[in-house]
């Protein structure tokens, strides 16, 4: 299983040598980002959500809830996410208690397909479709839950051709449960699975230089609590994860979609 990892908020207060309360922003952003890009990722998917204080936003497979609570930061709407796996939960429940978000943001352990609110005014997903091997009922159930008309935002990996990327990645300790699609079978299950494409941009190259820049954002960071620090063979996880993007086996599309009125979606 990849997302094996327990006690996180323990480890992370153990590798920084100090409690939550006292970690920064910035060292925040390096442990609980977990997909490329970090807080700048989400900062490039806002603009298309159109978010303002008040609306309701599902984040799907939400983590250790770094996106969530910057959105809800950034905006000051209110943030629901949903992951499958209970230690993220947990963890993703800390943070946003330490960091006095809790009357803000949420999160619920389940898969997306048994969330009860229907009526969300956005939603988004960084770094979750390649462990989705049925991409066409995840979207659709995304669809399901959000109102005519709302957006959704996504920042995806997928695979340029029929290569698979050496493993362990970051999503992936041995590829059994790696589900990669090329970017134009991946936009296209989005559309047929209730929504209308309005920007599919290859971010890839951004990507690169963020990897390469890594070294030097957790120097300034100053701390030894990273995220892969924090996984279960982390450092192999992300540089695997940065050599493909580099020679061109995985590229990074940042998709932005409006949920179309269809009766055939579940709910409507």
């Amino acid at each position: 299983m990849t997302y094996s990892e327990t006690d996180l908020v323990a480890t992370i207060e153990t590798l920084a040598d100090r409690d939550l309360a006292s970690l920064d922003q910035r060292q925040l952003d390096g442990i609980d980002q977990f997909h490329v890009g970090g807080a700048e990722a989400v900062a490039r998917i806002l603009p298309s959500l159109g978010l303002a204080p008040g609306r309701t936003v599902l984040d799907v497979g939400s983590g250790l809830g770094g996106p969530a609570r910057q959105v809800a930061r950034t905006t000051g709407c209110r943030v629901t996410g949903v992951d499958i796996t209970q230690s993220y939960v947990d963890a993703a429940t800390t943070l946003t208690a330490a960091a006095g978000l809790a009357d803000q943001v949420r999160f619920v352990c389940a898969d997306v397909g048994a969330l009860e609110v229907r009526e969300f005014d956005a939603a988004y997903t960084m770094h979750v479709q390649m462990n989705v091997a049925d991409k066409s009922a995840f979207y659709a159930a995304i669809a399901a839950r959000l109102r005519p008309e709302a957006p959704l935002a996504t920042f995806e990996v997928c695979r340029t051709g029929s290569e698979d990327p050496e493993f362990p990645v970051a999503w992936s300790i041995d590829g059994t449960d790696s589900h990669l699609a090329t970017p134009s079978d991946l936009c296209a299950t989005i559309q047929d699975s209730g929504f209308e494409p309005l920007e599919w941009v290859d971010e890839t190259a951004w990507v690169v230089q963020w990897f390469e820049e890594a070294g030097t954002r957790m120097a300034a960071a100053d701390t030894s609590a990273t995220l892969p620090a924090l996984l279960t063979d982390g450092w192999t996880r992300m540089m695997n994860f940065a050599a493909a993007l580099s020679n061109g086996v995985l590229t990074v599309h940042r998709g932005a979609f409006r949920r179309v009125h269809d009766e055939r979606i579940s709910g409507e």
